[in-house]
């Protein structure tokens, strides 16, 4: 345990704006289990539900909150099913062994989702005027993840795209840590299936293109952006349901342009086949382009040699700012006169002369980056980034529930919707 730090001299304003509040917090907490015991007297007295009631009995309930912790009492019996019921907490909101309210369970939740652990996240309530245990956090991000999963959001979004925007949608996965079948057992024993278990997490952002602004120079950032993720073992067919109702939801169907923009992911594109064919326009990442582009010239010139790096710059540079005429133009040459024997350089040929042509009406870069559309993917690969930021740190391997748990609760608070998760419950 570690040693009380010895107090030093501080300003006179510092510290009194808390010992202000922990003066007043009694008095803030009875006002607030008044209001809360007066709101459940209010709708008791001309409730139906609670008239019915028979064997009706009186049930405390403690909940803690912001202020402290809270009392109140709500009538409880036997409903016309036979079963014990308190139509008082429906009223209220409040879900069945629920220990803290709402706004608790909010601080929480944002808690969890922006530092880099449950730990951190209850030393942080302590600079913040209460104190949470880190089991506390992870039981109510564990609860409101189920409720995320029973309660998808609906309707339109305030940002969604109108007749005069164009929107982009970007898609990408990364990989998280999970815990195996053997998690503990000794890692010695070679013999034991895989302790850990890797899982690719399908994610995308989708914006309106006037969110992408110049923030220094040319380098640009979104000001605001539309969240989707989901749980390892999610299918390509299933992320690409919810990303379609998301995109929906920012405005799809009447944008006045759509645009896809990923890498060479086989998972993608059948997402986007399936699912964005027919109301977008696809472009193939032009970072991942070059990648193939790059294998290519080293293949004919020497990996890491300046002649490879010119040849390829040659055809980016026409391919960025013109056309794809130079690098189709040049693969023919290539397929025609190769400039070698070599079967392993043949075969490097043919297998990126597949690629580039798989991709042709992918890579009108010209016209799109003129038209303000980002080239790259570089947006999603961002949002992967901050993912791992949180859920793929070192010492994190999670268990399927939890992952998914905070994984939803994190794309609701992102996505400015983590109220949604207790109108839900209201329900």
């Amino acid at each position: 345990m570690k040693e009380k730090v010895q107090a030093v001299p501080v300003t006179p304003l510092m510290g009194t704006e808390r010992a202000c509040f922990e003066q007043h917090r009694d008095h803030l907490c009875a006002a607030y289990a008044s209001q809360v015991q007066g709101l459940v007297d209010e709708w008791e007295a001309t409730s139906e539900a609670v008239g019915a009631l028979r064997r009706k009995r009186f049930l405390d309930v403690r909940m803690g909150t912001f202020f402290g912790s809270i009392a109140f009492r709500v009538h409880q019996g036997i409903d016309r099913n036979g079963r014990w019921v308190s139509p008082a907490l429906e009223f209220l909101g409040v879900r069945p062994n629920q220990r803290y309210s709402p706004d608790m369970e909010k601080r929480m939740a944002v808690f969890a989702a922006e530092t880099l652990s449950y730990e951190r996240a209850a030393r942080v309530s302590e600079a913040t005027w209460f104190t949470i245990s880190d089991d506390a956090v992870r039981a109510v991000v564990l609860r409101l993840g189920e409720i995320a999963q029973d309660n998808p959001p609906t309707g339109m979004l305030p940002g969604a795209a109108s007749p005069e925007d164009t929107l982009v949608v970007m898609a990408d996965g990364w990989n998280a840590r999970h815990r195996g079948e053997n998690w503990g057992r000794n890692k010695k024993n070679r013999k034991l299936p895989e302790r850990v278990h890797w899982h690719e997490i399908r994610s995308a952002a989708i914006f309106k293109l006037s969110a992408l602004l110049a923030v220094s120079g040319k380098r640009k950032a979104i000001m605001d952006k539309h969240v989707v993720a989901v749980p390892a073992e999610t299918s390509p067919y299933d992320f690409g349901v919810l990303l379609h109702q998301e995109a929906v939801r920012m405005g799809l169907p009447r944008a006045k342009a759509v645009f896809f923009v990923m890498d060479g992911g086989v998972w993608l594109w059948h997402v986007y086949k399936d699912r964005f064919e027919k109301c977008s326009k696809a472009m193939l990442d032009f970072y991942h382009l070059s990648q193939h582009l790059h294998a290519l010239g080293a293949a004919l010139h020497g990996t890491g040699s300046a002649k490879a790096a010119a040849w390829c710059g040659k055809i980016l540079h026409d391919l960025k700012h013109k056309s794809p005429n130079r690098l189709f133009k040049t693969l023919d040459e290539l397929l025609k006169e190769p400039p070698s024997g070599d079967p392993a350089v043949l075969e490097v040929i043919r297998e990126q002369n597949a690629y580039f042509r798989s991709h042709a009406e992918h890579m009108d870069y010209a016209k799109n980056a003129a038209q303000g559309v980002p080239i790259g993917s570089g947006s999603v690969e961002s949002l992967c980034s901050q993912f791992q930021n949180r859920l793929k740190r070192t010492g994190q391997f999670w268990t399927k529930t939890g992952f998914a748990a905070l994984l939803r609760v994190t794309v609701r608070h992102w996505n400015r919707e983590l109220d949604s998760l207790w109108q839900a419950s209201a329900a």
